[in-house]
């Protein structure tokens, strides 16, 4: 049980991107969002948690460059991409990437997408891979505006999915949509005016990292599992707290957002 107990507590790392501008928004929510989120590292951390932040340019040229190179050099657990929806009034949990962009829109540097395919030899759809539909759950119970989606768009966030998906190792890659944020830090006041504050954006982005640690958990521990020949009764009860479901009641991020 030592064991089963160890290998699931293993520190976890967790790469959360956001972005930078790009034409039609001067300021990107997911920009201020990973500058938030550093003031969580230290709890996080006291979970077993190592976050790793990072802003991306809008950039087609530069995204897979910069993802490669931080897959190589943090080697992260998850990735968790955040990006802008401007038009979106929700928080849309992307559940696959399209192996193509628009050559349309032109990116932060006023150039296209170089080509329409985003990774020759790849297949045209790939899935995500983190606990999209445990983290929607998450957030209705939090009182969170969220659903599941089928479409990330054709531009650099697409791009940015569907390249770690094809490159990174990491068991569990994501990508969460956001909408635009109201000024107001008061979620009442941000409500009125029909968007979610940067509170709620903080929100979102701590349920979605505590629901992927633990589906990496539950992970680590299906693989010791399979790797074991023999398993005593008190591992099993072990397995069994550690599958869990992340059901029930809504995350406590009170320590988190006080």
């Amino acid at each position: 049980m030592f064991a089963v107990a160890k290998l699931v507590a293993m520190r976890i790392r967790i790469l959360v991107t956001g972005f930078g501008k790009f034409p039609g928004a001067r300021r990107n929510p997911t920009a201020l969002l990973i500058h938030e989120l550093r003031k969580h590292r230290a709890r996080l951390s006291r979970l077993g948690i190592a976050l790793e932040l990072d802003v991306l340019p809008v950039v087609y040229r530069e995204v897979p460059i910069k993802l490669r190179r931080l897959e190589e050099t943090l080697k992260p657990d998850a990735l968790l991409h955040f990006g802008l929806a401007a038009r979106s009034k929700l928080f849309k949990i992307e559940t696959r990437a399209l192996n193509r962009s628009s050559l349309l829109h032109c990116d932060a540097s006023g150039r296209r997408a170089p080509h329409r395919v985003i990774v020759p030899g790849a297949p045209h759809i790939a899935k995500s891979t983190f606990p999209g539909r445990q983290i929607e759950a998450a957030l209705r119970r939090a009182k969170l505006h969220g659903q599941l989606s089928i479409d990330a768009g054709d531009y650099v966030c697409n791009q940015s999915l569907m390249a770690s998906l094809a490159q990174s190792k990491a068991r569990a890659i994501g990508f969460i949509h956001v909408p635009r944020i109201a000024p107001s830090t008061r979620r009442n006041d941000a409500l009125r005016k029909g968007r979610p504050s940067l509170r709620d954006l903080i929100q979102v982005a701590l349920i979605a990292i505590l629901i992927t640690a633990r589906k990496i958990r539950q992970d680590r521990a299906i693989d010791f599992a399979k790797g074991s020949t023999e398993v005593s009764f008190s591992t099993r009860k072990h397995y069994d707290f550690v599958m869990k479901p992340a059901e029930g009641p809504a995350l406590d991020l009170a320590p988190f957002m006080a």
